[in-house]
């Protein structure tokens, strides 16, 4: 049986309130895994990573190295985190960042509730993507569709709990938006398998 996503989106928060200060984080999160991407280099790197390493305790196996390393650790029972090192964000100007770690794992905690909503539409295969570019955040929701005539309704599920959802056709599926009550905006992505 796999973890929900919001258990896993509720777990990503914790792991970010206890790990303090990290450079802009790329999160990518599924019923099952977490990937992570520290968005910076050098001394900045790896002292992100450290503190995502420590914040994982002794059950963290990593490999860091002066560029950050990698770093895999079971977070929960059937849950597992990947964190590297990633270029900056294109355009990020050190020293002007307005997003905190803090503010990540808030934004996260605020996600929870309509990640477990979307449970109910049974999205399979679904990623949750949260991005910090150092001035903001960008949430993102994929899936995938069985095929190209199902992209609709799996559009419609996906945007269940958001409102004024708007959707067009692409060559890749189906992209769109929507607004969550508290006025954030998730970016919408269906891909269709066939």
């Amino acid at each position: 049986m796999s973890l929900s996503l919001a258990r896993c989106v509720e777990a990503v928060a914790r792991l970010l309130d206890a790990c303090g200060p990290l450079e802009p984080v790329r999160l990518c999160m599924s019923e099952a895994d977490v990937q992570a991407e520290v968005c910076a280099r050098g001394p900045a790197a790896l002292v992100s990573m450290a503190r995502l390493a420590a914040a994982c305790g002794g059950a963290a196996g990593s490999q860091l190295h002066r560029d950050g390393g990698v770093l895999t650790v079971d977070l929960e029972e059937q849950l597992v985190l990947v964190a590297a090192v990633d270029a900056p964000v294109r355009g990020a100007v050190p020293g002007e960042r307005v997003t905190s770690t803090t503010a990540a794992a808030g934004l996260l905690r605020n996600l929870a509730p309509w990640a477990a909503a979307l449970e109910r539409e049974r999205l399979p295969g679904a990623q949750l993507w949260v991005e910090d570019d150092g001035r903001g955040f960008t949430v993102r929701l994929l899936v995938t569709a069985a095929t190209g005539d199902d992209v609709e309704a799996v559009a419609a599920a996906a945007g269940s709990g958001l409102a004024r959802v708007r959707t067009r056709r692409t060559d890749s599926g189906l992209d769109g938006q929507g607004c969550l009550p508290c006025g954030r905006t998730v970016h919408l992505g269906v891909v269709p398998l066939s």
